[in-house]
């Protein structure tokens, strides 16, 4: 499984100028469960088809050096998603893991 970065690591990054929260599921799941204690760009990114995130990534997120923040559903695609990002040349990339385990963003807020 990718590496999961620490709550500590990700509300250090989100204090940062222009830091961006993606998530990286699909349509469907965000509608059932979403993240609601910070806002958040979307793009769908799988283990075998990241073409929207892709697409769309240079739009969502237009400074590559302010922290992107992916989360997903278990963490899994967001390891894609981190690793592509980091290829596209985007400097601070985090993975926040499950949208379920980001519980602490709302004691913080």
């Amino acid at each position: 499984m990718a590496s999961i970065n620490t709550p500590e690591e990700v509300m250090a990054a989100e204090q940062e100028p222009g830091a961006v929260f993606l998530d990286v599921r699909g349509e469907d799941e965000v509608k059932a469960e979403s993240l609601q204690s910070r806002p958040y760009k979307q793009a769908k990114c799988s283990l075998d088809d990241c073409s929207e995130l892709m697409s769309k990534a240079e739009t969502l997120m237009s400074d590559k050096n302010a922290p992107v923040i992916i989360f997903c559903r278990s963490g899994r695609r967001a390891g894609k998603a981190k690793e592509l990002l980091e290829q596209k040349g985007y400097k601070k990339v985090l993975n926040a893991g499950g949208v379920k385990d980001m519980s602490y963003l709302s004691q913080s807020s």
